[in-house]
């Protein structure tokens, strides 16, 4: 074993068992963690400088992640050097020199139900699922890439979500349907969309991000992201009449003041709403 992935093995093992991270925070954290040392060959974290970082910042922005999906690898790729000068280790990367990148303003995207039927005519049997459980639960993508046929009772799904909280969510009766064409087309015993892989694992939540951009894209809705699936959620319950404290429920929050950053479908609606309501 090389000494970085023993390195990684090491500070995963620490964000398990010592800050219990959830499942899903640590997968997302090996893989990018994976992906800067596939980019970036290094062999040792003690070698680490900004040159060799700056490479693979630049390497991700070539790519065309967003400036915003950067500065959270940059930031998880710290964290674990953090981890290593706090335990004695020197790291010849000066955080002085490393700069957030600008994002911009931040403009959140929400879909409709007819946006998603339309999505959906473009989708596959598996895509049109996994876009459709994540309108209808809220879910995150890292929740979704780790659904097994276990998870499900009917139309309600049990999973673990952010922070090791359990959590419990339905589906509509058409998705069930659908879901239940699936699992016996394919035959599927555990993991939902782990059944093109020798091993039954899930696909990684890259490939299914990527899997659902395409669909969204050739349905003519550029620069789609998961995350926006869960704000939709959000946003369709509060057009449907919800109250604030039912949506902080419905999608698993701890705090209101979470839940009102996810509500934003009146935008540039106030003028309706004050002439309907005054």
């Amino acid at each position: 074993m090389k000494k970085i992935e023993k390195q990684v093995k090491s500070y995963l093992y620490y964000c398990e068992r010592v800050r219990r991270m959830s499942e899903t925070t640590i997968n997302f954290k090996e893989y990018v963690i994976n992906e800067f040392i596939r980019v970036s060959r290094l062999g040792d974290l003690r070698r680490l400088n900004n040159k060799t970082f700056d490479k693979w910042v630049s390497y991700e922005m070539r790519k065309g992640v967003s400036a915003r999906s950067v500065n959270t690898y940059k930031a998880i790729v710290l964290a674990m050097v953090r981890y290593f000068e706090d335990t004695g280790m020197k790291v010849p990367l000066n955080f002085k020199l490393v700069q957030s990148l600008n994002e911009g303003e931040l403009t959140r995207k929400f879909y409709t139900k007819e946006d998603i039927e339309k999505v959906i005519r473009y989708a596959d049997l598996m895509t049109e699922l996994m876009i459709r459980i994540m309108f209808e639960t809220g879910m995150r993508i890292a929740e979704l890439t780790r659904l097994r046929v276990s998870n499900f009772e009917g139309r309600k799904v049990k999973f673990i979500g952010k922070g090791r909280k359990a959590r419990e969510a339905y589906i509509s009766e058409e998705t069930h349907n659908a879901l239940e064409i699936f699992i016996g087309n394919y035959n599927i015993r555990d993991y939902l969309w782990g059944f093109q892989a020798m091993n039954g694992e899930p696909p990684t939540t890259n490939t299914i991000r990527n899997r659902l951009k395409t669909a969204f894209g050739e349905a003519g809705f550029e620069g789609f992201y998961p995350h926006a699936l869960r704000h939709s959620f959000a946003t369709n319950l509060q057009i449907k009449g919800a109250s604030v404290v039912e949506i902080k429920e419905m999608m698993g929050h701890e705090s209101i003041a979470t839940t009102e950053r996810y509500l934003h479908g009146f935008d540039g609606r106030l003028e309706e709403l004050f002439e309907k309501y005054r």
